[in-house]
């Protein structure tokens, strides 16, 4: 039974490595280049469906040993022991090597299994009959090979974390695990404001630009989340930050000297795509995205001097300066150090540039941050 199974995979695994076409195999023979019909995973783990002309063929597992989609899933034809009984089913393949991990979807459930190279098949259940979660399982299916012992603690009970941790066992590779995570984060931030060329806007007040429009620092506080991207090495890392700023500009000229002061309590959420460098201890990274932001308070407002001599100065209040709803860009870079296998600590150097939404016109509000934060 092993050996036209053994032939099949010398013979075609170079057509199957190189855009895979849709097959059967059988007990000696293999059919490639036929119409297969995805009937979705659970009636696929049941039988085998093949489009021929006006006809469809049903195979079961009893029939074939194998059989996989064009550039898609592959199924194999298994003995499984389930309610006490032993059956015949497809189970997907979903990683290949000197261990092979499988996963059936029936009646009501969804589970694992492991084949080792001394054709073994084990099942891995989220939790076994003696109450043992799956990543301890793991760990004793896996001990030989010590380097990811991390990863079955931080894998998830999915099918591209468990494939992406046995293709870490079957080579042995001690490389970070892509993980769902989450913390707190901190910065200080360098911002000013550019002055719109709003032609309203300018015949209001024609001297914005001559304002000495330089960056106000202040801190922010917040949260993030970073969840991986299809078990990469990139994820999706979203943050929401609270900040407050205060803009203080001044422009003198021989007659007059006017004062620019904007008081703004903002809530920025940056939406960002991470890549991080799969090294062990310190991880390079960049980011890009975008970044929204709703100001809770802006209080604008023009300072000149007044006319009436009991009057130290006239007071106008310009809060349409700067949008309350702002949407833009951000790019950065950083690195994380690995404090354990969970845990870590990042700095990051961060460009942000946002634009008025509501109100095209208003001012750009301009930025450098310095963050930092620990993830848990």
């Amino acid at each position: 039974m092993k050996y036209p199974y053994l032939m099949f995979c010398i013979l075609f695994f170079p057509i199957l490595s190189y855009g895979q076409k849709e097959y059967i195999l059988f007990d000696s023979t293999a059919t490639v280049g036929i119409k297969l019909i995805d009937n979705g995973e659970q009636k696929n783990s049941m039988f085998c469906q093949v489009k021929k002309r006006d006809s469809i063929i049903t195979y079961s597992p009893y029939d074939l040993q194998e059989y996989g989609f064009n550039k898609g899933p592959v199924y194999v034809s298994r003995d499984i022991q389930k309610a006490g009984s032993s059956k015949k089913v497809f189970l997907e393949c979903l990683q290949r090597g000197k261990t092979t991990l499988y996963y059936y979807k029936g009646d009501n459930i969804q589970t694992f299994f492991i084949e080792n190279d001394n054709a073994q098949l084990v099942e891995l259940p989220k939790r076994n009959s003696q109450n043992v979660d799956y990543s301890k399982q793991l760990l004793n299916i896996t001990k030989d090979c010590s380097n990811v012992a991390d990863a079955c603690e931080l894998s998830r009970y999915s099918k591209k974390s468990l494939s992406k941790l046995i293709e870490r066992y079957n080579n042995c590779e001690l490389k970070p695990f892509p993980h769902f995570r989450y913390g707190v984060i901190a910065g200080y931030e360098f911002s000013r404001v550019i002055f719109s060329n709003d032609e309203n806007l300018i015949e209001f007040f024609s001297y914005l630009d001559y304002f000495d429009n330089t960056r106000d620092g202040s801190f922010s506080s917040g949260i993030f989340i970073d969840n991986p991207i299809l078990a990469s090495d990139f994820s999706l890392h979203v943050e929401l930050l609270f900040a407050k700023h205060r803009y203080s500009y001044s422009h003198s000229s021989e007659n007059n000297n006017f004062n620019l002061v904007s008081n703004n309590t903002k809530i920025n959420v940056p939406v960002l795509v991470r890549y991080s460098y799969p090294s062990n201890t310190i991880r390079p990274f960049i980011n890009t995205g975008l970044s929204g932001s709703y100001l809770i308070k802006r209080e604008t407002s023009l300072y000149e001097p007044a006319i009436e001599s009991n009057i130290s100065a006239n007071k106008t209040s310009l809060n349409s300066l700067i949008d309350q709803y702002m949407l833009g860009y951000v790019f950065g870079a950083g690195l994380e150090y690995k404090l354990n296998f969970r845990n870590s600590l990042f700095f990051e150097l961060r460009y942000v540039h946002q634009y008025g939404l509501s109100n095209p016109g208003s001012a750009q509000l301009v930025g450098l941050n310095l963050l930092t934060g620990i993830s848990f």
